[in-house]
């Protein structure tokens, strides 16, 4: 039983990275020497493990119970990111002193509120990391809206803004984005990128394969789930988009001054990610539910047939 389950993960992790595999191999931005992207690929080495990502994949798959369980898990996760996230957009910092005189850094910090494409060219150049990131592709990442269709689509009478009914594994990762983006916005550092890069890679990646398998494993609606569907600009396929989101990753390290220990704050940051991440994943028993999904997904695709 143990071997086939590893056996099974193993599988689904394949299928999962090739396409993946093949464009972070292709793309440009994360071959640069020491900067950001690179750097945070090297978390997919030593902090992802494919195994619980694609065994609670499968088990998510068990039954629409588990299904609006797991997914609200997700939920709480991107919607703590996402308004952790929005927060910094509209904190901007101005360093009055590079500390190149003797004297102490001082960074004042600037609320800004509504759109951000309405500061100034040189308001714009004072952007944090997480804010300049955050304000390129914030209308195409996001994802709590979509996850949340998901969840109402299976079970309409879901309470998602009850703090208290949420697990206890997702409850602490929530916690983990509030203090990184805490720190952000009172130092002006990058600590949500490595959140906001474990969450939506994966997305881009290996989400663009799993929704089928959902919708037929869970028989849901046609068009559904609607939490890995992404609208590329007109100019980029999946591969392009990716690619601008490692050179915008890179411009944020840019923004930091490629500073060696503020860099490793973000990939140490994507490395806690990616714990909580396989806690959630692995919370709920996952090896005889990642069966049952599979035989869900067999069948549908029978069904479907």
């Amino acid at each position: 039983m143990g071997s086939l389950s590893k056996r099974l993960g193993q599988i689904t992790a394949l299928s999962l990275e090739s396409e993946s595999s093949q464009i972070l191999r292709t793309i440009k931005p994360n071959k640069i020497p020491n900067s950001l992207s690179q750097r945070l690929d090297t978390t997919l080495k030593d902090s992802h493990d494919m195994k619980t990502f694609g065994l609670g994949t499968l088990a998510s798959m068990a039954n629409k119970e588990r299904y609006v369980r797991f997914t609200k898990s997700l939920y709480g996760v991107y919607s703590t990111m996402e308004d952790e996230l929005d927060r910094c957009a509209k904190t901007s910092f101005k360093s009055t002193s590079d500390g190149s005189d003797g004297s102490q850094e001082n960074v004042n910090r600037i609320e800004i509120d509504g759109d951000v494409s309405n500061l100034s060219e040189a308001l714009k150049d004072q952007q944090s990391p997480v804010a300049y990131f955050w304000n390129r592709h914030s209308e195409i990442l996001r994802r709590s809206e979509l996850l949340q269709k998901d969840i109402l689509a299976v079970s309409a009478d879901e309470k998602l803004g009850d703090e208290a009914s949420y697990s206890k594994a997702t409850l602490e990762y929530m916690q983990a984005i509030r203090e990184a983006g805490n720190k952000d916005r009172k130092d002006g550092s990058g600590r949500l990128l490595g959140h906001a890069y474990t969450r939506y890679l994966a997305d881009l990646m290996g989400g663009s394969v799993l929704a089928t398998p959902t919708r037929l494993a869970l028989r849901l609606e046609e068009g559904t789930p609607e939490q890995y569907t992404f609208s590329f600009p007109a100019e980029n396929d999946r591969k392009g988009y990716v690619g601008m989101i490692y050179s915008d990753l890179n411009e944020s390290g840019k923004l930091m001054n490629d500073d060696d220990s503020k860099l490793e704050e973000v990939v140490e940051e994507a490395r806690l990610a990616f714990r909580h991440n396989i806690a959630v994943y692995g919370e709920e028993p996952i090896i005889l539910d990642s069966f049952r999904g599979l035989k869900s997904m067999a069948s549908g695709y029978f069904f479907h047939k």
